[in-house]
């Protein structure tokens, strides 16, 4: 025997996303109004996006500036440096180098008793302040090389921002609801559009427990 259940429900989308901008500003275009079939990726919105193209010249330009510093070209993707070869650590170093002969220099002269304590305490000094400069060399290019990995974060930052700009479609389907028009200003996270699937259909309906 077939059995059978009558019930009430209703036939609601496979899938609903509201969509809302990743980015603050101005909205420069929508390309979808009530009723509008898109394809996934396509452009549903976008805003403008001339600030966030000025950030990415700025942060970029800073990139550049920070490969300067460690004697790189202004462009190009591979930041490594070998901190002995940079111009600072070189001069550092050859500053030690000649300090350590001249103290070894005056050392053995003051052992024949030709120059003076004094004199052979002054290049000892004058070895140790150029070994800390050296030291401190080092340093300074570790953190000019801590700079530039921070640069190369905040180009990439500016430019994931500057893609934001664009509101893409998440899947095929059609616009329920459209939100926000062209000159709105908008913060992050408001609402633009609400895009549904209508292909399949979801069945939802309230059963009994019996029933069920």
């Amino acid at each position: 025997m077939e059995r059978t259940v009558a019930v009430i429900g209703s036939l609601t989308a496979y899938d609903e996303s509201t969509l809302s901008v990743k980015v603050s500003g101005r909205l420069q275009t929508i390309a979808v109004d009530l009723g509008s079939v898109v394809r996934k990726d396509q452009l549903i919105a976008q805003v403008e996006p001339q600030d966030y193209e000025l950030q990415l010249k700025q942060a970029e330009a800073l990139l550049s500036q920070a490969r300067a510093r460690l004697g790189l070209p202004l462009t190009g993707d591979d930041d490594t440096v070998e901190a002995d070869q940079t111009s600072t650590v070189k001069e550092a170093k050859a500053r030690v180098e000649e300090t350590r002969k001249n103290r070894d220099r005056i050392a053995e002269l003051n052992q024949q008793g030709i120059l003076s304590e004094s004199e052979r305490e002054t290049a000892d000094a004058g070895y140790e302040v150029a070994a800390n400069r050296y030291r401190d060399s080092l340093e300074e290019v570790n953190n000019r090389r801590a700079q530039l990995a921070q640069r190369r974060v905040e180009v990439e930052i500016a430019r994931k921002h500057l893609a934001d700009t664009g509101l893409f479609a998440p899947f095929d389907g059609a616009v329920q609801e459209r939100r926000a028009s062209p000159g709105d200003y908008l913060n992050v996270g408001t609402p633009v559009v609400t895009l549904v699937r209508p292909d399949p259909l979801r069945l939802r309906v309230q059963a009994s427990e019996r029933d069920a």
